[in-house]
């Protein structure tokens, strides 16, 4: 999985990387990405306030039909994802709570509403939203 940031890349990417993966474990080819990546234009950005995420989540049928889809806006994304994951085990940890234990995604774990509540305290609100008629 990613973000999406490089668009129809991503998938490239994410299975470029995987292959990588084994190579970036020897010593020779880590220091080389690594001397690399400094060189890359805002390799030493920190995140800011001034960045913006936009997430667009599309919800299927199990036939892989559209239902719905929605658009959020929100903080810089490594903020936004850090509120996320701390809202999320802050809600877990919640006396009141209780999780069937296993893996879930985020909307089976805590429920729809609940989730919407925690995302717009992390700071994302929606944008659009689209609905296809059954």
């Amino acid at each position: 999985m990613g973000l999406g940031w490089f668009g129809r890349w991503t998938r490239l990417v994410q299975t470029t990387t995987h292959l990588a993966a084994p190579l970036l474990r020897t010593t020779t080819i880590r220091s080389s990405v690594t001397k690399l990546s400094h060189h890359i234009p805002g390799s030493t950005r920190e995140p800011d306030t001034d960045g913006r995420a936009l997430v667009v989540a599309v919800a299927r049928d199990a036939a892989g039909r559209v239902l719905a889809t929605t658009a959020l806006t929100g903080p810089d994304p490594y903020e936004m994802t850090g509120s996320l994951l701390a809202w999320g085990a802050g809600h877990a940890a919640a006396p009141r709570t209780t999780l069937t234990p296993g893996a879930h995604g985020p909307v089976a774990a805590f429920g729809l509403q609940t989730l919407r509540l925690g995302a717009a305290q992390a700071g994302l609100h929606e944008t659009e939203r689209t609905a296809i008629p059954k």
